[in-house]
């Protein structure tokens, strides 16, 4: 993708463009945003039409069958909102696994709803840049002042927004971990009219610090799982099922509401009364002592549920597509268990891999039926949510890789998987995007063999997190990530790895991203050294280091040296690529915006002109890089002076753009920026000071994708 060129009026103040390039030639485009008088423009921003409260975000949990009100639970959550005025008394309801924390938030969070709150946000907190991402999204949906589409900045707005509205407000942040930020926690609120409940595991320090009051949240009583099994056989019209056995098989259960849940639809589905299943699940328990003993599960309630879990699993093994329920299961258990996308099961990679678990081809009707027939019997959940269609519970997903082994083709399958549903451009599908990160993220955590291996190097679904933590503006977290990845390639792979060598670059562009300058600028040289030691003088992956070396040294003002470097990058991309390569043309590009940048603007336009008559040559009049050089060389030409002729250019330009790309394209929005900015300026009683300036030297892509 190209780096563009903006052009400003008066009091304009413009910060520059940079594409970096990754060793294997792919690009990212980054972009800011500028003022223009009394105009602020950003490169994602669109009208919208006025908030209409009240406002849901997030996905409430549906209410679960046969739900228990459980109310003394409740008067204790209510009785710990007390008198706190403008402090956010956070509720953090506390237990184990399939006690029904979420069920009860999810409670809070209808009934929010129901009486009328103005905001009710519902957010799975196990991963902090999906709920960075989800506060993020909030500010642009009501139009929270500054709200700009860069994640991390667009969040702290929606906080500081949360502390002074006078609109009623819950926030509701499920899974919250010990490693939840502080800063993802609202803290005030205008008259106390918001609330935040979480839920949560762990019932330490970090759940009872900063005005929080922890409420222990445990099974069911007798009383609660009778009245579970009973109303749940009911709606399924088995009341025959619950015998005189039902008591004692809701104590054999640990009056568990997941397992009560998995129990009933076994029951259901497989025709069996409590006393029937009450056989089948003791004879199971005692089979897998050896496997999970009840005394290893860290919340003391595991080996239950797994037995329970077993039962079910079973059953659908059964069913048709015979044999692909396990399987299936197991894929999914790599996932995040709050939801990834149901197109997955229709990949090439996930089909292959049952296909030869069984022995046979399967096709993607059957791996959709085998996970219609897993939410059959409560081991996974479709729903309606976008990108987001399957989830499953976290401890369904730990119980069925403690059943069997995960082969390390499973990891693979779906890290493949991931990686062909990701779209070649973040900004098309952002909300798929972000879900594929936090699928990747917990892929990594399940620490599959195979994404890193000397002989075939990293998996590219790696790198390409990497890149969309840093396109969506996450840096914190993309600094985080890329460098984690690049201590692992230097462990795993050798310091002289080329996989090694392009996780230190991408690490670099991600530190420029986000104001590191001078660590990119470190890294930037490191790698050029290294790489002149170890490739030839003329390998394309040199070049390319020295042109992003170039591109850095423009951040720091080093412009003299810039200039040097890119020429060394053009006359030697000329002579080993020739002049009708990409790169060559890139280069070519970026040699004009540094000329225009120390006022050599004869120089940059004759340079900008060959490049766009070739690239029109080669590439086509609608490729979107042509264009692009159209609109910088219409830049230029108003630069010097020729504003008539830039004016048609960029009128042209900006159509072909909206055609080709569509007119909420990043580039298509910047170049109708810079026309409207133009005309403003060609306006007789225009009061605006027309001088402009030229971009950052373009650089090559920063990302291995």
């Amino acid at each position: 993708m190209e780096t563009v060129q903006r052009v400003g009026g008066g009091g304009e103040q413009v910060r520059g463009w940079q594409v970096r390039n990754g060793i294997d030639g792919s690009a990212t485009v980054h972009g800011s945003a500028f003022q223009a008088g009394e105009m602020t423009f950003h490169q994602y921003a669109a009208p919208t039409a006025p908030v209409e409260w009240p406002v849901v975000i997030g996905r409430i949990p549906p209410k679960a069958t046969a739900f228990q009100p459980r109310e003394e639970l409740r008067r204790e959550i209510d009785a710990a909102r007390g008198q706190y005025g403008t402090v956010v008394l956070s509720q953090v309801l506390a237990g184990g696994g399939g006690v029904g924390k979420s069920q009860l938030a999810a409670h809070y969070a209808r009934k929010a709803v129901e009486t009328g709150t103005d905001l009710v946000l519902w957010a799975d907190a196990a991963e902090p840049t999906a709920v960075t991402d989800l506060y993020a999204r909030a500010a642009i949906e009501l139009q929270v002042p500054g709200a700009n589409g860069e994640a991390e900045q667009d969040a702290d707005r929606f906080l500081a927004w949360l502390a002074t509205t006078e609109h009623s407000w819950l926030i509701v942040l499920d899974n919250t971990t010990e490693h939840t930020p502080e800063q993802l926690w609202p803290v005030t609120s205008r008259g106390g009219r918001g609330r935040v409940i979480a839920t949560t595991r762990h019932r330490g320090a970090a759940s009872t610090g900063s005005d929080r009051t922890l409420i222990d949240i445990t099974t069911y009583s007798p009383a609660e799982s009778i009245s579970y099994l009973s109303e749940r056989l009911e709606r399924a019209k088995c009341t025959r099922f619950l015998d005189e056995h039902a008591a004692e098989l809701a104590e054999e259960l640990g009056h568990l509401p997941l397992a009560l849940a998995y129990a009933a639809a076994c029951m259901v589905n497989t025709r069996r009364n409590c006393g029937r299943y009450l056989e089948l699940f003791r004879d199971r328990t005692r089979s897998l002592d050896t496997v999970l003993p009840a005394r290893t599960g860290a919340d003391g309630y595991r080996g239950p549920v797994t037995a329970a879990l077993l039962l079910a699993l079973d059953a659908a093994q059964q069913e048709e597509p015979v044999g692909l329920a396990g399987p299936v299961l197991q894929l999914a258990a790599l996932l995040d268990p709050a939801g990834h996308p149901e197109e997955l099961w229709g990949t090439k990679a996930v089909l292959d891999y049952l296909g030869a678990v069984r022995g046979s081809p399967v096709g993607a009707e059957e791996a959709r039926e085998a996970l219609a027939l897993l939410h059959v019997y409560s081991l996974v959940d479709l729903t309606e949510t976008t990108h987001r269609e399957v989830t499953l519970h976290a401890l369904t997903g730990r119980a069925a890789l403690s059943i069997d082994p995960c082969p390390p083709q499973a990891g693979l399958a779906v890290a493949d998987a991931l990686l062909e549903l990701w779209p070649p451009e973040d900004y098309t599908a952002m909300d798929l995007a972000a879900t594929l990160r936090t699928n990747t993220d917990v892929l990594l955590g399940h620490r599959v063999p195979g994404l890193i291996q000397p002989s075939l190097g990293v998996h590219t679904l790696l790198f390409r997190c990497g890149s969309s933590l840093v396109e969506a503006g996450l840096y914190t977290a993309g600094n985080l990530y890329l460098s984690s990845l690049f201590t692992m390639c230097e462990r795993l792979l050798g310091n002289d790895h080329l996989d090694t060598l392009n996780a230190r670059n991408n690490l670099a562009h991600s530190y420029s991203e986000a104001g590191r300058v001078s660590e990119a600028m470190n890294l930037q040289e490191q790698l050029l050294t290294d790489l002149q030691r170890l490739l030839h003088a003329d390998d394309p992956v040199l070049l390319t280091a020295r042109n992003n070396v170039a591109a850095t040294y423009w951040e720091v003002g080093r412009a003299d040296e810039a200039i040097d470097l890119q020429e060394q990058v053009l006359a030697d991309r000329r002579r080993v690529l020739g002049d009708d390569h990409p790169e060559t043309l890139l280069a070519r590009n970026n040699l004009a915006v540094s000329y225009s940048e120390v006022g050599r603007a004869d120089e940059a336009i004759d340079l900008l002109e060959q490049v766009l008559a070739d690239r029109r040559r080669i590439l086509g009049n609608d490729h979107p890089n042509t264009l692009m050089t159209g609109n910088n060389l219409a830049v230029l030409y108003w630069e010097v002076g020729r504003r008539d002729q830039a004016i048609e250019m960029l009128r042209s330009v900006v159509v072909d753009l909206g055609r080709v790309l569509g007119p909420d394209h990043p580039e298509t929005v910047l170049t109708g920026e810079n026309l409207f900015i133009m005309l403003q300026d060609s306006q007789p009683d225009a009061a605006h000071d027309s001088s402009t300036r030229s971009p950052s030297s373009e650089a090559d892509p920063g990302s291995a994708v």
